[in-house]
């Protein structure tokens, strides 16, 4: 857990929604704090990039 990590309102779904079904999308404005959040919540990361960018 990241101390600087700021609550949202999100946050409560969010923890439902990936007890319910283990994956969940996020979606919404750039700069809103969706991978903070993603990022918080999640017990794993998969970062998906352009393979041909080092």
């Amino acid at each position: 857990m990241n101390p600087n990590y700021l609550k949202r309102i999100s946050d409560e779904k969010l923890d439902l929604l990936l007890r319910a079904k283990g994956a969940v999308l996020i979606e919404g404005p750039k700069w809103c704090g969706k991978t903070s959040t993603g990022e918080e919540m999640a017990k794993s990361v998969l970062y998906m990039q352009d393979p041909d960018i080092p």
